[in-house]
């Protein structure tokens, strides 16, 4: 047996925060990957969707932004579920629901049909990412939390650069084939892929550290005073209290302005490419991964790099001004292929780099229950910036006959987002 000098060594530390890094974060990291897939698809599915069932921008913005309505009303619900049945059977019910949504998509007829599916699948899917911010937060320490957190938030680009090739070669290869368009076949099988991870969770995932089977009883130890070492350092609070602290409302205001930042690239990235040119349905999936490659270069190198004492805001400060010009830039040289698909590079890196470290100065500040809820808070009531940024950008393009004006309006909600992200933590240390 180690002895107790060696339990508490920094090096025995590091060693066990790597094994349960690779033992959690694919886990952890197929939840998101499939739910940032699902949101890539319909701004592909629309490049053949909108023309076959008659929707003008404005209405696939709406049935696109829907989906947060749902993930609104049942994220709070979901996380209060979360911690009574588990980790592991929650979340396997959210992928196994939300993939059957999915591919149901397939056989929609028109505008309403789209609209009532979008809302299911966020319902289906509220409390996923606010769950496993807790879910972590009941694992990892303070000190490790930019790294896990950046293992987890590199599913986002990988799902886009997967998203971009696989929805083309998809809606391409498979146009036709029984009958079913590429946009159809799109849904089928991205929906698919979905319900076939469930089980992968719910097998792969312990509720809580000491029901982990593949940690020793020092590892447990070590891991479950690091957490509690945390919760006293935050203090206790209720669910009230929580939700009432300023910082609760100053994070639900910059996160709405900041996802709809991200929206806007998520669901309008092929129809801003296709805008300055690119008409091939391949050549803009391929362009449309670029992006999210830098990103997820980005959130690798930025999440550990931020875990360094005081270093967090900076870098904060650093990537919401990346992130603001990206979007500009992405507008202003709107019909340069390059410079454009430059900016928004620029803009997708920053807006993860941010969120990567925006929740693990969130992490500082709740624990326990008092976390699973505001965490739901903060995330619902900022994706409804998810609501209102396709349907945004839809309405100006209908208008204008161009959605990179709306870039710029998009850019200023980033600028927004800086401020309040500013004052919000402004008296922490991270």
């Amino acid at each position: 047996m180690a002895s107790y000098i060696e339990v508490d060594s920094v090096a025995f530390s590091d060693r066990l925060y790597t094994k349960m890094a690779w033992r959690l974060s694919p886990v952890l990291i197929a939840i998101f990957f499939f739910a940032n897939l699902d949101r890539a698809n319909v701004g592909f599915a629309a490049l053949q969707m909108r023309e076959e069932l008659g929707l003008s921008n404005a209405a696939y913005g709406l049935g696109a932004g829907i989906f947060f309505l749902g993930y609104f009303l049942f994220e709070i619900p979901s996380n209060i579920a979360l911690q009574k049945v588990g980790a592991k059977l929650w979340f396997a019910r959210i992928v196994l629901t939300w993939g059957i949504a999915t591919a149901a998509l397939a056989f929609v007829k028109d505008a309403t049909w789209f609209y009532a599916l979008r809302f299911i699948i966020g319902a289906a899917e509220a409390g996923a990412a606010p769950g496993v911010m807790w879910y972590l937060s009941q694992w990892v320490p303070n000190r490790q939390r930019g790294r896990f957190n950046s293992l987890y938030w590199v599913s986002v680009p990988i799902a886009f650069v997967v998203s971009g090739p696989l929805s083309g070669y998809i809606m391409t290869s498979l146009d036709g084939l029984s009958g079913y368009s590429g946009w159809q076949w799109l849904f089928l099988v991205e929906g698919g892929l979905t319900v076939l991870v469930a089980p992968l969770i719910f097998f792969g995932l312990a509720n809580e550290i000491k029901h982990a089977n593949w940690l020793t009883d020092d590892e447990k130890r070590i891991a479950e005073e690091g957490v509690k070492d945390l919760a006293n350092a935050a203090g206790a609070h209720s669910y009230k209290d929580a939700l009432r602290k300023p910082e609760t409302i100053l994070s639900c205001l910059a996160y709405f302005f900041l996802l709809i930042g991200y929206y806007g690239i998520a669901f309008w990235l092929p129809q801003l490419i296709k805008q300055t040119g690119i008409s091939g349905t391949m050549a803009i999936g391929w362009l449309s991964a670029l992006p999210w490659l830098v990103a997820g270069l980005s959130v690798v190198l930025v999440g550990p790099f931020s875990d360094a004492v005081g270093r967090r805001k900076r870098v904060q400060t650093i990537a919401l001004t990346v992130t603001a010009v990206g979007f500009w830039m992405s507008a202003y040289f709107s019909s340069n292929i390059t410079a454009s698909l430059f900016g928004l590079t620029a803009a997708a890196a920053g807006i993860l780099a941010v969120s990567t470290v925006f929740w693990a100065n969130l992490a500082r500040i709740y624990v326990a229950g008092a976390a699973a809820i505001s965490f739901a808070a903060i995330n619902s009531i900022g994706n409804l910036g998810g609501f209102v940024s396709p349907y945004m950008l839809g309405v100006i393009t209908d208008i204008t006959g161009k959605p990179v004006f709306g870039m710029y309006a998009i850019a200023a909600s980033i600028v927004i987002s800086g401020v309040l992200t500013f004052i919000a933590f402004r008296r922490s240390e991270a």
